[in-house]
C-alpha cells in the first residue's frame, strides 16, 4: 500500500469516527511570560500578519506556489517597500494561514454565486488568531507538566487549564489567540456523544420546552420561567473613551489607553458571554427544545439597539445550533405569527406592541403575550420533528400536561390533548 493510499484510507476512518464524536473547545491561558515570552509571542504575530498581508497583494500568482518554504517576505513600510526574516513563523503554521485564506476566498466566491454583494480580502492592521493545525507537530502539549509547546519556539509555556480535556478527548488542531488580557491557546477536541449525553441525560427533565425571545424578559420558557439580564457599558470604559478623545492619534499615550480600552471591552464580552453560558446549561437539562428564528439583526437596526447590544441575546440562537448535535433542537420559521395566535383554540388577532397580555375573544383565555408566543413555538416545534422522528415526537408530547392544549397534528393518529395555559 502506497503512502497516499494509507493516507485516504486513515482519513476514511476518522471520518466515520467523528459521526459518533462531538466538537468541543477549550481555552487555556498562557502563565508566567516573562519579558523575553512576550517579546518572542509578539515576533511571532507580526511575522503571521507580514505573510498574510504579503499573499494578500498578489493571490494570483502566490497561491499556487509552495509558500511554507519562504523564509523573507516583502512589506510596506513609510519608507517604502523592505524584506523582513520570518525567523519564529514555522513552515506548518504558514500551511495553515494558507488555508485560511483559500477558505476565505471560497467563502467570497459562494456569496457572489447568490448574488449578494461581497468584497475582497483586505489587509490586516493586527493579527489576532494563528491556525495550528496539527499535534505533535505545530503544536504538543505536556499533561504532566502542564504545559504546551509551539511550531517555531523552543521554550515550553506553562498553561492554566488543562484539567479540563478528559483522558479520552481526540485533541484535533489549536489556535494561538492573542487578547488584550494576555495570549491564550484554544484546543478542538473530540468527545465520544454517548459519554457527554450520559452526563447530560443526569440532570435531565423529560419535558420538551418552548422559548420565546424578547426584550423585556430575553427568554420566557413554556415552564413560566422568565431570564432576564443586562450587562451595559461600564462607567470606567465611558472615562476612558473620553481620555482618548483628547490624546493626540499615534502617539504612545493614546495606544496606552487604547490598550486599556480593548481590556474593558474583553471584560463586557466576557460577562455577556457568562451569561449564556449559564443559560444554555441550563436548557440542556430539556430533551427537546422549539425555539423561532426571530430577526434579532432587525430588532438591533431599529427600536431596541441597546437592548440588543447589551444583552448579547443573538448568541443565544448561535449556541443552540451548536446544541442540536447532542439535542434534538428544532428553529420555528420567524414568518409564524406565534405572537397573534391563541395557545389554547388557535384563534388569531393582532396584537399592539404595548399590548403585554393576550385576551382570546373565543374562548377567554387570558395570558401573558410572551408565554403564549412560547406555547405555540413548541407546537410548531413538535410538529416539525414529528416529520424526521415522529416516535420521538409522540414521546416527547406524551410527557406534556393533559390540559396543555391543541399540540397534536392532524397528520399524527393521536387523541386531541387540550391545555388551558396558566391565568394571569
Amino acid at each position: 500500500m502506497t503512502k497516499a493510499e494509507k493516507i485516504k484510507q486513515t482519513l476514511k476512518q476518522t471520518k466515520e469516527k467523528r459521526k459518533l464524536q462531538t466538537p468541543k473547545v477549550f481555552q487555556l491561558k498562557l502563565q508566567n511570560l516573562s519579558k523575553t515570552d512576550l517579546q518572542t509571542l509578539e515576533r511571532l504575530f507580526l511575522e503571521a500578519k507580514w505573510f498574510y498581508n504579503f499573499i494578500i497583494a498578489d493571490l494570483k500568482n502566490r497561491l499556487n506556489s509552495k509558500l511554507e518554504k519562504l523564509k523573507e517576505v516583502e512589506i510596506k513600510t513609510p519608507n517604502g517597500f523592505e524584506k523582513r526574516k520570518l525567523k519564529v513563523l514555522g513552515s506548518q503554521i504558514k500551511q495553515g494561514i494558507i488555508e485560511r485564506i483559500k477558505n476565505n476566498l471560497t467563502a467570497l466566491k459562494k456569496i457572489k454565486e447568490k448574488g449578494l454583494k461581497a468584497g475582497k480580502l483586505n489587509f490586516k492592521s493586527d493579527f489576532k488568531s494563528i491556525p495550528l493545525k496539527q499535534f505533535g507537530n505545530t503544536f504538543e502539549i505536556d499533561f504532566k507538566k502542564k504545559r504546551i509547546k509551539i511550531q517555531g519556539i523552543r521554550k515550553w509555556f506553562r498553561v492554566l487549564g488543562l484539567h479540563q480535556i478528559p483522558q479520552n478527548a481526540d485533541i484535533a488542531n489549536a489556535y494561538l489567540v492573542k487578547k488584550p488580557s494576555g495570549f491564550y491557546f484554544y484546543v478542538v477536541c473530540y468527545l465520544w456523544k454517548e459519554e457527554v449525553l450520559k452526563r447530560i441525560k443526569q440532570k435531565q427533565i423529560p419535558l420538551p420546552v418552548g422559548i420565546d425571545l424578547g426584550i423585556k424578559y430575553q427568554l420566557t420558557l413554556t415552564t413560566g420561567e422568565r431570564f432576564k439580564w443586562y450587562i451595559p457599558e461600564t462607567r470606567r470604559l465611558k472615562r476612558l473613551q473620553k481620555i482618548l478623545a483628547r490624546k493626540e492619534k499615534g502617539s504612545r499615550n493614546y495606544q496606552k489607553i487604547k490598550k486599556l480600552i480593548q481590556k474593558e471591552w474583553e471584560y463586557i464580552r466576557n460577562k455577556r458571554k457568562d451569561v449564556i453560558n449559564k443559560v444554555i446549561s441550563y436548557l440542556k437539562r430539556f430533551p427537546f427544545i422549539a425555539i423561532q428564528k426571530d430577526n434579532i439583526k432587525g430588532w438591533h437596526e431599529g427600536l431596541f439597539g441597546k437592548e440588543v447590544q447589551n444583552t448579547g441575546i443573538g448568541g443565544i440562537t448561535a449556541r443552540l445550533r451548536n446544541l442540536a448535535t447532542l439535542i434534538p433542537v428544532e428553529f420555528v420559521p420567524k414568518y409564524e405569527p406565534t405572537t397573534q395566535i391563541c395557545s389554547k383554540c388557535g384563534y388569531r388577532q393582532k396584537l399592539e406592541l404595548s399590548q403585554r397580555i393576550f385576551e382570546c375573544p373565543k374562548c377567554g383565555l387570558k395570558i401573558d403575550r410572551d408565554l403564549n408566543s412560547a406555547w405555540n413555538i413548541l407546537k410548531l416545534g413538535l410538529k416539525q420533528l414529528a416529520k424526521k422522528n415522529k416516535a420521538l415526537a409522540d414521546r416527547l408530547m406524551s410527557a406534556l400536561p393533559v390540559d396543555c392544549g391543541e399540540v397534536t397534528p392532524v397528520e399524527w393518529a393521536l387523541p386531541t390533548m387540550k391545555r388551558e395555559a396558566p391565568h394571569l
